[in-house]
């Protein structure tokens, strides 16, 4: 429709190779949403008769219950689609819609409109896999566990004190994103296609029902996906550490450790081997991770050579963005369900423990302070110690005999002295902190509109 009076027409191939109307049905709410919002301005403005606002209006709220007809049209884009479907139904009356407006600005609000919802989405996910994560923690205080560092057994700790390790790594993510949030939550709304436009469109009582504020320069406005980018990469990094905590769980639940037991409803069996309990929630959950670093590193790479203002490369981020907005959202909601499911095999624990030597950090600690003696000259007796003995008994049974201490796996984990570590009166003191700090973020989320 925009084409034809100075271009003509266009074949069906070249259409189809620029138009985003398939990607578009992802944000369709939010592009008609902001057109209310425009619509609305300019009846307050006088600049749209009454009677063909309330007209226009009321047929954009029946495209919002039911948008599908738009995507019967052959168009550039949804915004085009709109303009035709209204065209079609009023006649030039529809004609009043475009003044003050560019699909530049239009579409940079409606992505940002829909971020926006993605994040505090995410971020209200976030505080339910908090809150699961404090509740297990609370269950397993006493729970020992063995900590590894390079895959290997490295010392005794608590299933509680690896939680909080993961919640407290999760918490940082909500701050951060609720920091782009705030960048995020702005309207392009009147800036036109690039530095601004004639009708006086008042931005901040445009964005008032949507955004939270403007962006102030036209040209970064409609034309600057740096919002896009901040949340990708926010997301991204979020689901890279997702998916460590993927392959933890996924080795700790392997037959030959059995630490932990995955819910059957993350499990998949084999279709020729039916002893096969195979973790198929948390590999995708990987896969996930990698297919988001592949979009956000495309998006960048299309911006990156791109001149200031709005091209039509940018029409093709969206996409990637809105993919990983979405992965990143199910992969919180699946870890979180299956924590809530996990269980822990003490039995498994137990049985490594009397199998690794992993006290021997804690055990030369306690002899260098008794002693006074330099650190290294015990580590290398213990480690001497460690290579002649033939199991942990006689390890265990060696130190206690040549320096007359000893020490349990329960003693060691609780008589860490230094904040953060695995004794329960520190673990407890975290989960405390914790819960309030969700109690905080989700009155925090509640407020915004």
């Amino acid at each position: 429709m925009y084409r034809r009076k100075l271009l003509g027409p266009i074949d069906a191939v070249n259409l189809g190779y620029v138009s985003s109307m398939e990607e578009d049905r992802q944000i369709t709410r939010e592009v008609i949403e902001v057109l209310i919002a425009h619509v609305e301005e300019l009846k307050t403005l006088h600049l749209i008769p009454e009677h063909v606002a309330i007209k226009v209006r009321n047929e954009l709220e029946n495209l919002l219950k039911d948008p599908s007809r738009l995507f019967e049209i052959q168009a550039e884009d949804v915004h085009e689609a709109i303009e035709i479907h209204l065209r079609t139904l009023m006649g030039p009356e529809a004609g009043y819609l475009p003044l003050g407006r560019s699909r530049n600005d239009h579409v940079a609000a409606a992505l940002r409109l829909k971020v926006k919802r993605a994040l505090v989405a995410q971020a209200t996910a976030l505080l339910n896999l908090r809150e699961v994560l404090v509740n297990k923690a609370r269950e397993n205080l006493e729970t020992l566990m063995i900590a590894f560092t390079h895959t290997q057994p490295a010392q005794v700790t608590t299933f509680a004190h690896y939680l909080t390790y993961i919640d407290e790594v999760i918490s940082t993510y909500l701050k951060v994103m609720l920091v782009v949030l705030e960048v995020v939550d702005k309207s392009p709304l009147g800036s036109g296609p690039a530095v601004g436009i004639m009708t006086p469109i008042n931005r901040e009582r445009i964005a008032s029902n949507l955004l939270n504020g403007i962006v102030y320069n036209t040209l970064n406005a409609s034309g600057g996906r740096d919002f896009i980018m901040f949340t990708m990469a926010l997301d991204t990094s979020l689901l890279t550490f997702l998916s460590r905590i993927a392959e933890d769980l996924i080795i700790f639940s392997a037959p030959q450790l059995s630490y932990v037991r995955l819910p059957n409803e993350h499990l998949a069996t084999s279709s020729i081997m039916p002893h096969k309990r195979n973790p198929v929630t948390l590999e995708v959950a990987r896969a996930r991770a990698a297919e988001a670093i592949g979009h956000l590193t495309t998006s960048l790479a299309i911006t990156k050579g791109l001149p200031s203002g709005y091209s039509l490369d940018l029409q093709e981020i969206n996409k990637h963005a809105l993919k990983v907005l979405q992965d990143s959202l199910e992969t919180i909601r699946i870890i979180t369900d299956l924590v809530m499911g996990l269980e822990v095999n003490s039995e498994s624990i137990t049985r490594d423990l009397k199998n690794y030597p992993v006290l021997t950090s804690e055990l030369a600690e306690l002899i260098a302070i008794k002693s006074g003696r330099p650190y290294r000259e015990v580590y290398e007796e213990m480690a001497e110690l460690v290579r002649n003995s033939k199991n942990v008994v006689e390890l265990y049974e060696g130190v206690k005999a040549k320096y007359r201490v000893s020490l349990s796996h329960e003693d060691a984990v609780s008589l860490r002295p230094v904040k953060g570590s695995t004794n329960s009166e520190s673990v407890l003191t975290y989960l405390n902190i914790a819960e309030k700090e969700i109690e905080f973020y989700r009155s925090k989320l509640i407020q915004i509109p």
